[in-house]
Order: structure tokens, then sequence, then C-alpha cells
């Protein structure tokens, strides 16, 4: 059965009539490109070229199999860059999911990392409630997931990525709104405005770091998460610590926190190898951070 080599041996030879520089351009000697050439031909059962001492021609055969072969060898070489291109994350899609908790800062890092060196890349940045990870990852929707605490699933595999910093928002008005920075403890008896319901890892997480630096406080779950998430702060008379990073709005006042708070953050893919665009994600965003919350806070 005639293989990709032969038909590849054959073209570079018949482009050029000469064995001589098609062994040069395919970087092998010129007697393996012969012999190839000769096992193309029996594989046909047909004479491709017409060797004398002096040069090379082409039979009609030849001429034929030049014609649609030269194009056949091109769509070859172009399926194989582009399936080098894809399986190496630098064109295609990446589909990628993040909860509520991680904050717009984390999520321009994700899309800035994954399209670092690859224009050609498409990043669709979808938001997920925690409990539709699953789903989402074992039925090929998401291609990876960004979240503050790692999966109790053992179809999906997970990684800690470096954690984020947190700045304290609370409503204009709020005891604590002209503070330039505040400690734990001082958020004794709030309530604390949460992504998920009391009793899930991430939410019975900052509770118990809250009450570990002094604070009792009321986890109250939000009604809108996304951009707007914090303009229910005032209505619910509810503080949050949020992502470094999160945008500034007139209505919240951001302020530094002096104990040394960080929020988890995971890269979550379906259970195997891992792809390029979850490797890309583990490598670069790894690493430390450049700006402490109170730095972040300070300049917004």
């Amino acid at each position: 059965m005639p293989e990709l080599r032969h038909l590849r041996a054959f073209v570079a030879v018949a482009q050029d009539l000469s064995f001589t520089r098609a062994a040069e351009r395919l970087h092998l000697g010129q007697q393996a490109v012969s012999k190839t050439v000769a096992q193309l031909e029996r594989e046909l059962g047909v004479a491709l070229l017409e060797r004398t001492t002096h040069d090379v021609r082409l039979t009609p055969a030849g001429e034929a199999l030049l014609r649609a072969g030269r194009d056949a060898v091109a769509a070859a070489d172009a399926a194989f860059a582009l399936a080098q291109e894809i399986g190496s994350g630098l064109s295609g899609r990446v589909r990628a999911g993040v909860t509520p908790a991680v904050g717009p800062g984390d999520r321009e890092e994700l899309a800035r990392v994954l399209r670092e060196g690859a224009p050609d890349l498409s990043v669709a940045i979808r938001e997920v409630r925690p409990g539709e990870i699953g789903s989402l990852l074992r039925g090929r929707e998401l291609d990876l997931v960004l979240a503050r605490s790692a999966p109790l699933d053992d179809a999906l595999d997970s990684a800690p990525l470096r954690p984020t910093p947190v700045v304290l928002c609370v409503p204009a008005g709020h005891r604590l709104a002209a503070a330039a920075s505040v400690r734990l403890e001082e958020l004794d008896g709030e309530r604390l405005l949460t992504w998920s319901p009391a009793g899930t890892p991430y939410t019975d997480l900052l509770v118990d770091r809250l009450a570990a630096g002094g604070a009792r406080v009321e986890p109250v779950e939000a009604h809108v998460t996304g951009d707007p998430a914090l303009s229910e702060l005032a209505a619910l008379g509810a503080v949050a610590l949020v992502p470094a990073g999160w945008p500034p709005s007139a209505a919240v006042a951001q302020i530094a926190v002096q104990d040394d708070v960080t929020l988890p953050l995971f890269v979550l893919w379906r259970i195997g190898r891992a792809s390029a665009a979850v490797r890309r994600t583990r490598e670069r965003m790894s690493g430390q951070r450049s700006l402490s919350s109170a730095a972040i806070a300070g300049s917004g």
C-alpha cells in the first residue's frame, strides 16, 4: 500500500527532475530517495519516471500523479501543522469556565496567558456555578475551569495556582468605609456576602478564616453574580472579601486587609492528560504575584 512518504519523495523528485536535489530537500540520502520512488512504482504497478544516465523525465502516469500528488502533500502538511498548532494551544478555541468568586483580575490574566504567543487562539470565558462544573467538563462543554476550591468529583483533576490577594469591600456609608486598612477582627458581627450558600467548601473556608482572625460573621448568599455582584452590599447590609483588582465603584469602598489573607485558586479539567491550555495555565499562573492586596486597594 503506498504511503505518504512514497508520495512525498516522488513529488520532490518530479518537481526538480533530480534525485540529488530531492534528497537535499528531504534531508535524505540519494539512494534512500531512489529506493522509495522505486517502491512506489512497484506498489502502483506503473513507471512514473524515465531514468537515463543524464536526466530524469516524467512518464504520462508520473505527470498525472504529480498534478494530484503535489496538492495532496501540501494538504497533508497543512493538516499536520494545524494539528500541531491546536494541540500545542496556539490556535483553535479554548472554552474556559470561571466561578463567581474568581474576580476580573484572574479572568483577564487567564485570557492573557492562554493567548500569549498564540495570536490565532480564541478564548471564550463563561461564568459557571460550582455545581455545574462537573457536568460541563465531563460533557466537554468546557476545556478548563478556574475555581476557588478543588473538586470532589472523581472524574475531574485539579492543580493549585498561586492564591489571589483580597480586599474588603463595604458599601459607602459603612462604619469602615473611610478606613485605609482593617484587621479581620474588626469585621466581627458583620454579614458577609458570599457567592455560594453556607455549607459549600469556599464559603466555609471564608467563614473559618475570618473566625480564625477573630471575626464571627453571618454568610449571606449573593443573588447577583458577575460584574454587578457588589451592588447588593448596601441592600443586604453586608461586606465582602473579594479578589484584589475588582473594578472600583462610587457606591463601594475598597479597603486593604492587614492580615495575611489570600484566596485559593485552582484550575480544574477532565481526568486524564492535561490539554495544552491546562498546561499553559498551570505553568504561567503558579508564580508569585507582583502586587499585594494593600497596594492594589490603595491604587483604586
